[in-house]
């Protein structure tokens, strides 16, 4: 074991993520991070008593140059011993019929086929007879949060997203997320691995591209050569304060609010939460609609600071907000709908107001 699988060792048990017996899928892309990943987690197997195996996912893009990453990854897995299989997916396919982008559609179909072969791989059990868990782990690092942390702050992002990726989330595990792409470069260097390069990563069509190719080796070579490490380590920061404030607000609704689940309909006292910071008071609000079972993934800051405004506005002031929820005022609450309730609303974010009494 050398310095950098120690230190990955000692970063896995310091997150909980893997234990004895424990399954463990490696999405295989053949690329730098990927290879860095399965010869550590093939290092540390025997002293960390996992399963392990490779999937590749083949994308239906980049023609020959991604045959050829296939049949790398098949060959690398074979050399390991490793259990290998890849799938093919139709990324075009779903593109067009979703109307999706082929970056946002290779992850979904990537994801789908870890889960599927992940589900047929956790049928093992350990020593004492216990099932082990099923992980599926992927290979983003310190200079990917970074980047993931940046591209969520130019995209107007709250508080969540600019904590970045967790190291584990589900059950999906992050082994090299506190090391950056030098160092990972340095092992593969160290242990003469080889690997493929995509050459459509090279590109800087896609502003997380452009983040990676061109600002963040500016940043490290003109700024800080430790910058990816400090966004990062801002990102975990971020993420201790976002957690402090979802405790908080959980205990505020508690307080000053009320579920309704059987009419979709959670109200919040709008002179108790008035008189709360704004920004507690945004994360009481994202408290209700996840009570109230509210989808968050189209929700911006727009949105919630519509409902925080609409605190302080008059009685029947009405808000339409995504996927047919909507919010409107009573003399003491704010009450929130979901789209059961929302008789056709649009859902444009845009506040009326019918009354004059606050």
């Amino acid at each position: 074991m050398n310095k950098f699988e120690k230190h990955i060792l000692e970063y896995i048990r310091a997150c909980g993520m893997l234990r004895r017996g424990d399954t463990v899928l490696v999405a295989f892309s053949g690329g730098p991070d990927s290879v860095c990943l399965l010869s550590v987690l093939f290092s540390l197997k025997k002293v960390l008593g996992i399963g392990l195996s490779a999937l590749h996912v083949h994308h239906g893009l980049r023609g020959a140059e991604a045959d050829r990453d296939e049949a790398f990854c098949r060959e690398l897995a074979q050399k390991m011993g490793v259990p290998f299989e890849s799938v093919h997916v139709d990324v075009p396919r779903l593109v067009r019929e979703k109307g999706l982008s082929e970056e946002e559609a290779a992850r979904i179909l990537r994801y789908e086929a870890l889960e599927k072969t992940l589900e047929r791989r956790t049928d093992k059990k350990d020593p004492e007879g216990e099932t082990g868990r099923g992980w599926i782990a992927v290979a983003h690092h310190a200079d990917d949060q970074a980047e993931t942390i940046l591209l969520n702050l130019l995209r107007g992002s709250g508080l969540k997203g600019m904590t970045g990726m967790r190291p584990v989330r589900g059950h999906i595990i992050r082994p090299l997320l506190e090391s950056g792409r030098q160092e990972i470069l340095k092992y593969l260097s160290e242990k003469q691995l080889a690997f493929c390069v995509d050459h459509t990563n090279l590109e800087n069509d896609h502003t997380r591209n452009y983040l990676r190719n061109e600002i963040l080796p500016r940043l490290t070579e003109e700024i800080n050569k430790k910058s990816a490490e400090h966004i990062a380590a801002a990102g975990q920061m971020i993420f201790e304060a976002d957690a402090f404030l979802e405790e908080s607000a959980a205990k505020v609704f508690a307080e000053t609010g009320s579920l309704d689940r059987e009419n979709g309909r959670v109200a919040l006292k709008r002179r108790t939460l008035k008189e709360k910071p704004q920004i507690l008071r945004r994360y009481v609000i994202i408290e209700g609609l996840k009570q109230l079972g509210v989808p968050l993934k189209d929700w911006g800051e727009i949105h919630y600071a519509g409902l925080d405004e609409a605190l302080f506005l008059p009685a029947r002031t009405h808000l339409d907000l995504p996927g047919g929820v909507y919010s409107e005022n009573t003399r003491e609450t704010l009450c929130i709908y979901t789209a059961e309730n929302a008789a056709g609303k649009t859902g444009s974010g845009m506040i009326t107001s019918g009354g004059d009494t606050k």
